[in-house]
């Protein structure tokens, strides 16, 4: 039989409820990190990952470093918060109204257009990557970060694959990765001054990419291949 309702005050219920408000952030402290997050954000992009340290950090928002350690683990974390909340409102929040055409086009067409947007977010992936291959603990965090973003949009599209009218014959897994590696591989770029003409063209590029996942093997000269499972 279920168990009778306690009638205390201070029972399993509302003890556990309080735990988990004692254990849940305050606003205060959720304003602070994001601050901290934001900051931390700025010195890496512009100054560069390996020459900001914690301290650095902490003196820029006039705090000490033990308060610095008391929201994030080291630096590394820092850099892995800093590169998700950028990858989060530059990236995943953005809401556009879409044609007649298939969702997927239209989506990348104006994230793409929106490239000068997302500057800060693919310096803060080229300094990890930097530093990654000197730092296994920055190499772990980074790479986790990313795998949250990727893993989720390769399940989207997979859900909604017939939906979007794309090929069967389509690795998505690829197919994300290789959206995903001309935005980060611009960052390399933008670090020698390198960029694309016009916002536009580079819209109606990522457009054509999205376009072209809709077309049969036969259309492109590829023999056709079973979904990959």
């Amino acid at each position: 039989m279920p168990p009778k309702k306690s009638t205390s005050t201070t029972g399993p219920t509302t003890e556990s409820a309080n735990r988990a408000r004692a254990e849940r952030p305050s606003d205060k402290a959720q304003a602070t990190r994001r601050a901290l997050i934001g900051l931390a954000a700025e010195l890496f992009a512009n100054r560069g990952y390996a020459q900001t340290s914690i301290r650095d950090v902490a003196r820029q928002a006039s705090m000490t470093t033990g308060a610095i350690y008391g929201h994030f683990r080291n630096k590394a974390d820092l850099l892995a918060a800093a590169i998700g909340l950028r990858t989060t409102t530059d990236l995943e929040s953005r809401q556009f109204a879409t044609g007649d055409g298939p969702v997927h086009v239209d989506t990348l067409r104006m994230l793409a257009a929106e490239y000068p947007k997302r500057r800060q977010m693919r310096a803060l992936i080229v300094e990890g990557a930097a530093a990654s291959h000197t730092d296994p603990e920055t190499r772990e965090q980074v790479r986790n970060e990313q795998l949250v973003h990727l893993e989720a949009w390769i399940a989207g599209y997979e859900a909604n694959r017939d939906q979007l009218g794309i090929d069967p014959s389509v690795d998505i897994h690829d197919a994300v990765l290789h959206t995903w590696a001309v935005e980060v591989g611009l960052g390399v770029l933008e670090a020698f001054g390198i960029e694309p003409h016009s916002k536009k063209s580079w819209g109606e590029l990522a457009a054509r990419f999205g376009q072209s996942l809709l077309l049969t093997p036969r259309e492109v000269g590829v023999e056709r291949r079973p979904r990959r499972s």
